[in-house]
């Protein structure tokens, strides 16, 4: 008798993953059982998520809408975890398959793991450690290439990545947030530090992310004292 393949649910935050690699996604799942659910959540009114249409509509997906309520912040990981409780307890999947690379998700990735499904995680190199042990496994995408979060017996000792600092990520985390001007809005950058790195300001011993910054060199302030304090890259 020949049993069933395993069904999957793919739910990728378009908001937190790139567009490029979710062929590589499909092409692993399909080794793992029948891809049946697949949804993507963002905000697909902001130009940066443009690029999703045309991957999304080809290859059979749902395309959730979730307005950011709040300037700075999605509601994408909220409707992304509701959702996923609904998919586990009414259609039952054997596999959840989440493609994001926010550590938001560590608490989801617990849930299901817990009551037996089998989570595979999917996201950057630069992915929370708590997101990726949540996850039965989990695969780091990069661009167009992919690795492995770890490959046991491997033959060949890969050489140890150097760890960028808290001034380079800052810097990566503000030019993709800035305006024409290179202004970007500490609260976004925050909330991007939060999603993307795991990190609050009170890991670097300060209260808030305006004072952390401040206290390291190569930035300057806007607005300092509003809710509105923006920063940029000094010139050099």
């Amino acid at each position: 008798m020949i049993s069933s393949p395993q069904t999957v649910a793919l739910l990728v935050d378009a908001d937190n993953a790139p567009s490029a690699s979710i062929d590589k996604v499909l092409a692993d799942l399909a080794k793992v059982g029948d891809v049946r659910i697949r949804r993507a959540y963002g905000n697909w009114f902001k130009p940066a998520l443009r690029a999703w249409d045309a991957e999304l509509t080809s290859r059979g997906f749902r395309a959730v809408q979730q307005s950011d309520p709040v300037k700075g912040k999605n509601a994408t990981d909220l409707a992304l975890v509701i959702d996923a409780v609904d998919i586990f307890h009414s259609l039952r999947p054997d596999v959840f398959a989440i493609v994001s690379s926010d550590s938001d998700y560590t608490p989801l990735a617990n849930y299901l793991r817990e009551r037996g499904a089998i989570v595979l995680g999917f996201g950057r190199v630069d992915t929370a450690a708590s997101f990726r042990a949540a996850c039965t496994s989990f695969k780091v995408l990069a661009g167009k290439t992919e690795e492995p979060a770890a490959q046991a017996g491997t033959k060949k000792k890969a050489e140890p990545k150097r760890e960028p600092t808290l001034n380079e990520i800052l810097a990566q985390v503000i030019a993709r947030n800035a305006d024409k001007q290179g202004w970007a809005r500490v609260s976004t950058v925050a909330n991007q530090i939060r999603q993307q790195h795991g990190q609050s300001a009170k890991d670097h011993g300060k209260p808030t992310w305006t004072k952390v910054l401040k206290s390291l060199p190569g930035f300057e302030f806007r607005d300092e004292g509003t809710t509105n304090v923006a920063v940029r890259l000094q010139a050099k």
